[in-house]
């Protein structure tokens, strides 16, 4: 078998296996057992880009094939060390190293313009590959380790999401505590609760604790930076609730502000008797003020002023326990509605996040059905395509009872011209020979594919003996037209390349089957080659 026979084998597995897999592991222990059998590979590690890390996801070797999420760190004690992996990482490029007594390749996988995994793997002796070869496995490998990730990074979200629900279920339940506790305060809190929104909430604070705490005044205000402060509603000289959003200030040196300079002291109530009275920072009067403040488990965000302005109502005992629990309350509705905005916002994110990758993977996906469909060398349709599509027309032609024609193309003396020129001219002879085929037949339903090696197929669903042999002369003579020189290795053999065509027509029945048709149109190829090559024949 030539080594691209072993490829086409090799892609066709991997491509089937895999489309019945499930999950990255099935997919890395499909590609070292195809390694292993197709290339007698029996070493190999796969190394990816783990947590900002470089770590070992599989290793197989003579004990085994060995699976391990989350990765493990690269060690001394591994087969592979890691500087051959950061230099084939840093080269981008598969690369084929020839070894004491084997080779190794060193496939990077790239995604997006980075590099998120290295293949390397090691084969006996010195087998001839090349790292170009298998630029299609990296891409497969690339495109499957990338959506692991993505799952991973996808399900980590969803966690942080479900413990933001959670800590909203505890605060919520926190808050239905509290309310049985301190029925005095049941009603601000509920309708704190039932508030639609952060300004509504904060509105609702301030107007309900006046009249239910009988606070003649009442001012909450919110931390903005470490050192400024801005309003948010209180309470003007009338006592009326008003909006102060527009108010923006440094944090004044006044007694109230002083008492957290030192946060670790967590005050959360501290009075003033016999003080002045501030509105917009001026002084408005004397009285009593009182500074409650505000925290979001250890960080301060702000806190709440009131005083007695307005009546000079005396400060009574009870007052500072419940402003205190007013306090608390406050506290904990801001933060409720702090996590329920940032809940909202990382939904709409996250819904993004998920549609904008649904809509990647599904380019990726059609990508790469696209490349399954194809031949990696000459881009025509690969034998993949051809197996399918024969029994598709073959049932078809059955059905409606019209002919089936197929063109068995060979390139006459190809192993010659290989060894006269090389591999790498070969290839480049099999492609422009490709790409002429592929455009001379342009009728409906027509296929054209590369068989194997130098041999190519011609399906012509619904066109009789005469349709074939035009088209096997239009090829024949699009070749020859070609002048593609080659040296006369063989006597009898013109001096440009040439093909061979077997053709055979058939209208399909029950006592027959596609693989006898193939088998026609061969035996008939066989017989073009016995004649002379540089013709075409017809099976009878």
């Amino acid at each position: 078998m030539t080594q691209t026979e072993r490829l086409d084998n090799f892609y066709q597995r991997i491509l089937e296996q895999w489309g019945k897999a499930h999950g990255l592991r099935t997919v890395c222990e499909l590609t070292c057992r195809n390694l292993s059998e197709s290339f007698s590979a029996y070493r190999a590690q796969l190394v990816v880009a783990y947590k900002s890390q470089w770590k070992i996801l599989l290793e197989m070797n003579d004990t085994g094939i060995h699976y391990q999420f989350p990765p493990v760190d690269i060690s001394d004690r591994n087969s592979i060390p890691f500087f051959q992996v950061t230099r084939a990482i840093r080269q981008r490029t598969p690369k084929v190293e020839l070894r004491d007594g084997y080779t190794r390749l060193c496939l990077p996988l790239e995604r997006r313009s980075h590099i998120i995994g290295c293949l390397i793997v090691d084969f006996p002796e010195h087998p001839i590959i090349e790292g170009s070869e298998f630029t299609f496995l990296a891409a497969l490998m690339a495109s499957e380790l990338d959506a692991c990730l993505l799952s991973e990074s996808i399900q980590d979200e969803h966690d942080g999401r479900r413990s933001a629900e959670r800590e909203l279920q505890i605060s919520q339940q926190e808050q239905q505590l509290l309310k049985e506790q301190l029925q005095a305060l049941h009603d601000i809190s509920f309708k704190l609760w039932r508030a639609g929104s952060m300004d509504n909430m904060l509105f609702t604070a301030v107007e309900e604790a006046k009249k239910l705490l009988l606070i003649d005044r009442m001012a909450i205000f919110l931390f903005k930076g470490k050192n400024r402060m801005q309003g948010t509603y209180g309470t003007d000289i009338h006592g009326k609730t008003v909006n102060e959003h527009y108010f923006e200030e440094e944090i004044p040196d006044l007694w109230f502000t002083k008492i957290n300079k030192d946060y670790r002291r967590k005050e959360y109530l501290a009075i003033e008797e016999n003080t002045p009275l501030f509105h917009e920072l001026k002084q408005v009067g004397f009285g009593w003020s009182a500074y409650i403040s505000l925290w979001d488990e250890d960080t301060p965000v702000g806190w709440i002023a009131c005083d007695n302005l307005l009546t000079g109502t005396p400060l009574h005992n009870y007052h500072q326990q419940l402003l205190k629990q007013f306090g608390f309350i406050v506290s904990q509705h801001l933060v409720r509605r702090q996590a329920e905005e940032n809940l909202i916002n990382l939904n709409k994110e996250l819904e993004q996040r998920v549609s904008d990758r649904t809509a990647e993977l599904e380019k990726v996906n059609r990508k790469l059905e696209k490349i399954s469909r194809l031949d990696p060398l000459t881009s025509v349709s690969n034998r993949r395509v051809f197996d399918r599509r024969i029994n598709e027309e073959w049932r078809r032609a059955e059905r409606h009872q019209l002919p089936l024609s197929l063109l068995i193309i060979d390139v006459d003396l190809f192993k010659a011209y290989n060894d006269s020129y090389g591999h790498a001219a070969g290839d480049q002879c099999l492609k422009i020979i490709a790409n002429t085929l592929a455009t001379q037949e342009k009728r409906a339903g027509a296929l054209f594919a590369r068989y194997g090696g130098e041999e190519f197929v011609l399906l012509l669903p619904g066109q009789d003996k005469s349709a074939a042999r035009y088209a096997a002369q239009r090829a024949i003579h699009a070749i020859r037209e070609l002048q593609l020189p080659r040296s006369q290795g063989v006597s009898s053999a013109p001096d440009i390349v040439t093909i061979s065509i077997g053709i055979s027509t058939t209208v399909p029945s029950v006592q027959s089957s596609p693989g006898e048709f193939f088998k026609q149109a061969d035996g008939a190829l066989y017989e073009a080659k016995s004649l002379g090559r540089n013709q075409y024949y017809e099976h009878t």
